[in-house]
């Protein structure tokens, strides 16, 4: 693979959200399989893209690259290409091989399910805080960088396959405002058992209500709805579009920030949403 073709995917992994780890040979002493400036892509299954040499160099640079994609926390590595030393690979060629593994993960993420006026206004908050904006949404006349402009990523899916749609990990932030109950069920059936930071649905509490004894009865775990952010938001008696994105945005940070979220929405118009199930008539 070219170097071009390497930054490339590099370039890829990293607007897909996906993680993985860069092993660059920094520095060699004497025979080496590989030379200065050689790379290999070590994703979080074990997966590599290009190759530093192969063999037991490989194989411990790829467990210790797992290591450093579990910490969160890039270093340098030294490997001694000899059979015996404190580092020693069992290996005769003789030399040494200095390697940086250098964690890429992704930056906080915004996963906006439903592409209303809501959604819109979510971005454009989100963007400003500088997380990364994936917008989904089966609805293809919406889902349009005229609408979105400055969304890392559309998506024109169906919010029920969200967790195949996009990744979801412990950076990602989730919010469903779609257009219809049966559309927020479906969403939150996707992600509510992901790795995800945050989970949050519009909506009253009746109809909250309703959507949590739906998916029980269809076999979700109960002990899941109480990671599940809704009524969303922080109670400022929100009532356009960007007031909504608004509290729901300042809520996520709240919780991100691991301090109370302060007063919750309430159920009854404490969002100001307008008549109807959800107030889907605003998304």
């Amino acid at each position: 693979m070219r170097a071009a073709e390497l930054y490339g995917k590099m370039a890829e992994l990293a607007q897909e959200g996906t993680p993985f780890v860069a092993a660059t040979i920094i520095a060699v002493k004497g025979s080496s399989p590989r030379g200065v400036g050689t790379r290999m892509l070590v994703l979080a299954d074990g997966t590599t893209m290009e190759t530093i040499g192969g063999g037991a160099l490989e194989r411990r640079v790829i467990a210790d690259a797992l290591a450093c994609l579990a910490a969160g926390v890039s270093r340098t590595e030294r490997y001694e290409l000899r059979p015996e030393g404190s580092r020693a690979l069992g290996m005769v060629c003789g030399g040494e091989a200095t390697v940086f593994l250098e964690v890429h993960v992704p930056d906080r993420t915004l996963v906006v399910l439903g592409a209303g006026h809501v959604g819109q206004k979510l971005c454009s908050f989100a963007k400003l805080l500088d997380f990364r904006v994936v917008v989904i949404d089966s609805r293809e006349e919406l889902v349009t960088p005229e609408r979105f402009p400055r969304a890392d990523r559309l998506i024109c899916g169906d919010p029920a396959r969200t967790a195949e749609l996009t990744p979801i990990d412990e950076s990602t932030h989730i919010v469903i405002v779609t257009h219809g109950h049966v559309h927020d069920k479906a969403a939150l059936s996707s992600v509510i058992g992901s790795r995800a930071a945050y989970v949050g649905m519009i909506g009253s509490v009746a109809k909250v209500r309703t959507v949590f004894a739906e998916l029980e009865q269809e076999g979700v775990a109960r002990e899941l709805f109480a990671r599940v952010h809704a009524p969303i938001g922080l109670d400022i008696g929100a009532e356009t579009p960007a007031e909504l994105a608004l509290c729901i945005m300042a809520e996520i940070l709240a919780d991100s920030h691991g301090g109370s979220a302060g007063s919750k929405l309430s159920a009854a118009g404490g969002r100001g949403l307008p008549a109807g199930e959800g107030g889907e008539g605003t998304l």
